[in-house]
This record gives structure tokens, sequence and C-alpha cells, in this order.
């Protein structure tokens, strides 16, 4: 799995999957964005997730998504209010326990 990225954080190390069911994220001018089965996790924020830190997940989330795109600095209040509604999602059709990334790729 190595063009895995975390669904959070974009980080490229991928340590967990948090099984999903597929759901419609939004709609915007007639497009729709839909996220489709599992969801990915570095081990940050799969720790954040396990801790319950829903706070602490969405500002990394944020961060790193601001770090990466500074251009988008002055949309941040919108940014965080879409990131906490993705993952009130993922929270919500979340279908089970995460599973290590590393097992599934071991023989």
């Amino acid at each position: 799995m190595p063009n895995l990225i975390c669904d959070f954080c974009s980080e490229p190390n991928v340590a967990w999957r948090y099984p999903a069911q597929s759901f419609l994220a939004y709609v915007i001018a007639g497009v729709f964005g839909e996220s489709v089965g599992d969801w990915a996790a570095c081990r940050t924020c799969h720790e954040l997730i396990e801790t319950g830190d829903q706070s602490g997940l969405l500002e990394r989330s944020l961060g790193t998504l601001l770090e990466k795109n500074p251009g988008m600095r002055p949309a941040e209040e919108e940014l965080r209010r879409q990131l906490a509604d993705f993952h009130r999602m993922f929270f919500s059709h979340r279908t089970g326990a995460a599973f290590s990334v590393e097992q599934e790729v071991s023989p």
C-alpha cells in the first residue's frame, strides 16, 4: 500500500485502515463528492482517533492542509468547518475497529 496517504492529514506513512461505509460527502454546484469505503490513517491521527481527541484530529488536519497550501489561510475558518463536517461523517459511517496496514502487508 505504498501510494496511500492519511485521509486526515495527508501524511504518506499510512499505518491503519478504518472500515467505513461509503457516503455522499458534498454537493457543490452540481458536483458530487463521495467518500468510498475505508479511511487510511497515519500513526498520529490513529492515536488521536483512538483517544477520542476529535479536536486534536481537526487541528492536525487543518494545520497540515494550511502548511502545504498557505494560500488557503484566508479561508481557515471555513476549512475548519468543512473538515469538522467530514470528520463527523467519518465517525458516523465508521463500521468497526482499525486494522493495522502493516499486518495486512506482512506474509
